[in-house]
């Protein structure tokens, strides 16, 4: 059993920033190509990707597929193949509406640094300030087989950056992982009812590291969530609907799917012993989603249409014509590795400096294409959703790609990288190619 560790903490201030509406955003925006040179991309690679989708569904690997790869702004190849929903007649389009999952997250982020350059906090500044329930939170120094907790106060209190990068020290409710995970599962803090009730049921359990020391999956997009909802006095869904969805003529994308539009929902998949069964669409009515707050980590519905917007406004630095949604800087950091290291790193919960990758906020960053075996260059962020939708987006190519299918098993190949690598071709290629762009 470890002694009970003690050190100093930075008393942190509780007082929550006052609360009141944004002004309205601009117009919806509609996107025109960049100029630019020639693509690069050639016809076989393109005809590569789509056989490769289109071989998903053939192979009765998912139900449906849709996808789309773009350039400069410009549409390279698209392809939707299988039906919506398995007893209807529609066929997947770049407009069937799927359920994103944890491509809610980079959203979010988008959310919280809106609210960042308009001064609602800064960057490096305690959560504290708006979650005081985490004023006095410990970490876990070790535990007993009977549960017992040996505990630590942290030299300083979880910042901002912490909470978007997930460097804070939450768990995500994940069996079989640690005693932390087990707690928010006795709590059952994944279905809490309300954000103060996360926030609540999480702020009772000892964090599993010291903030800042190491990178792990959380609840942290949950809880930015909750921040922006205490910030703004409005809900999630009202906030980014107004700031970023409407803005972007993302008409498609929220947290509920209009009655009109549910035949229009993916059905989801699952393969087992070589077979696909399908689930009946859940209800994703407004009624139904809005009995439970909406969550900054999953519960987006969206379409690759609206997704690609979306990217795309990341991509050209925030802005899309007149319509600016953030500052370059701000996107800059939000694409960029925000875990730091000190020394020799090791591995970070698969994120350190033998993964070849790191993580921004909200978007995995590719660091070292080689070691992470990805055919992408450096720079390159992606993520992914729990039912198979992915996306990522290459600077250096000014390449957007988003996919979308919905199953519950994982689908072999991975489909990230297999798509990145009939867009760029072996990773040894893409490394040499990279290198003589510097």
């Amino acid at each position: 059993m470890l002694l009970l560790l003690r050190a100093s903490r930075l008393s942190a201030l509780a007082a929550i920033a006052v609360i009141g509406h944004l002004p309205q955003g601009s117009s919806a925006q509609t996107f025109s190509p960049d100029p630019g040179p020639a693509i690069e991309v050639n016809q076989s690679q393109l005809s590569a990707l789509d056989r490769f989708a289109r071989g998903q569904v053939r192979d009765g690997q998912v139900g449906n597929i849709s996808y789309g790869l773009w350039q400069r702004g410009a549409l390279l190849q698209s392809g939707s193949y299988g039906p919506v929903q398995p007893q209807g007649t529609s066929q997947a389009s770049d407009e069937t509406i799927y359920q994103i999952y944890s491509m809610t997250k980079p959203v979010t982020a988008v959310g919280m640094l809106i609210l960042y350059e308009r001064g609602y906090f800064d960057i490096d500044d305690p959560i504290t300030t708006v979650l005081p329930e985490f004023s006095d939170i410990e970490v876990v120094a070790d535990y007993e087989e009977d549960g017992q907790l040996f505990t630590y106060l942290p030299p300083n209190a979880p910042t901002f950056r912490q909470l978007l990068s997930h460097t804070v020290g939450f768990a995500y409710q994940s069996k079989d992982r640690s005693e932390v995970d087990r707690r928010y599962i006795a709590l059952d803090v994944a279905n809490a009812p309300t954000g103060d009730a996360l926030v609540s049921r999480v702020a009772s359990v000892p964090l599993m590291r010291t903030p800042g020391s190491e990178w792990h999956y959380s609840l942290a997009s949950d809880l930015q969530g909750v921040v922006i909802e205490r910030l703004t006095g409005e809900t999630l869904q009202t906030f980014l609907k107004r700031e970023v969805f409407d803005r972007l003529a993302m008409h498609d994308t929220g947290f509920f799917v209009p009655d009109e539009h549910q035949s229009r929902v993916s059905s989801i998949a699952t393969l087992e012993h070589g077979k696909l069964t399908h689930e009946r669409p859940e209800d994703l009515s407004q009624s139904i989603q809005e009995e439970k707050y909406f969550e900054g980590g999953h519960g987006l519905v969206s379409t690759v249409a609206d997704y690609h917007r979306f990217l795309e406004m990341l991509r050209r630095g925030g802005r899309t014509g007149p319509i600016q949604i953030l500052r370059p800087e701000s996107v800059e950091l939000m694409t960029a590795n925000a875990i730091q290291y000190k020394g020799t790193a090791a591995p970070q919960r698969g994120y350190g400096s033998q993964s070849g990758l790191g993580y921004g906020f909200g978007v995995s960053v590719v660091e070292n294409p080689e070691v992470a075996a990805l055919s992408a260059p450096k720079g390159t962020h992606y993520w992914y959703g729990a039912l198979g939708t992915w996306f990522w987006v290459d600077p250096l190519n000014e390449i957007v790609f988003v996919g979308m299918i919905q199953t519950r098993a994982p689908v072999g190949p991975d489909m990230l990288a297999a798509t990145m690598e009939r867009v760029n071709g072996p990773i040894a290629a893409q490394n040499r190619a990279t290198r003589s762009s510097r």
